[in-house]
């Protein structure tokens, strides 16, 4: 018997393969683009910062897009409330990233990297507590790379609004990252 929950996944599946599938028409990454016209409109020291800001909205565009899937395909409360938190607190940055970058005229790509696509692909053929451990192995990948460049940011950003946006956001990212740690080492066990 075919259950609401199944055709549910099955419908956010094939939404996630069409976006995927229809978003790949060009040859260069969203990011890529962005980048480029950047570099185009602004002086190498602004393109510098405008090259954080862009890495940082990707890759909120990739965690928001992976946590999205988990609501629906998670396996375990504690990995769909994680899920349901980073749409929530991602969307939040991506805003913030957007009203800075509108600012400085900076672009702001538009869409996940070819390979964000493909890493998506990958989690979604996991299932059950595989697909969680995936998840959250790439959550707290991602929210190290965060930290990281937050932190490079906040040292060494020559834009004063972008190295306290850096510093502000740090903490938060921070959070995550243990609240990602702890659910890793539960699932662990299983």
């Amino acid at each position: 018997m075919i259950t609401i929950k199944k055709i549910t996944t099955a419908i956010a599946v094939l939404g996630f393969a069409i976006t995927l599938t229809t978003s790949c028409s060009d040859n260069k990454d969203a990011k890529e683009v962005a980048e480029e016209t950047n570099e185009e409109n602004l002086g190498r020291k602004e393109e510098k910062d405008a090259d954080h800001l862009v890495e940082a909205y990707s890759a909120n565009m990739y965690e928001i897009k992976a946590s999205e899937n988990a609501a629906l395909n998670a396996s375990t409360t504690e990995v769909k409330k994680i899920a349901t938190l980073m749409i929530e607190a991602h969307g939040k940055m991506n805003v913030d990233i957007e009203k800075l970058a509108a600012t400085k005229s900076i672009t702001l790509p538009n869409d996940l990297t070819f390979e964000q696509r493909n890493d998506l692909e990958k989690i979604t053929e996991k299932t059950g507590v595989d697909y969680d451990k995936v998840y959250i192995s790439k959550m707290k990948d991602k929210h190290e790379d965060a930290l990281e460049m937050l932190n490079k940011i906040s040292e060494k950003s020559n834009d004063a609004e972008i190295k306290s946006w850096a510093q502000q956001t740090a903490p938060e990212v921070s959070a995550h990252l243990e609240m990602v740690k702890a659910a890793d080492e539960n699932l662990k066990n299983r």
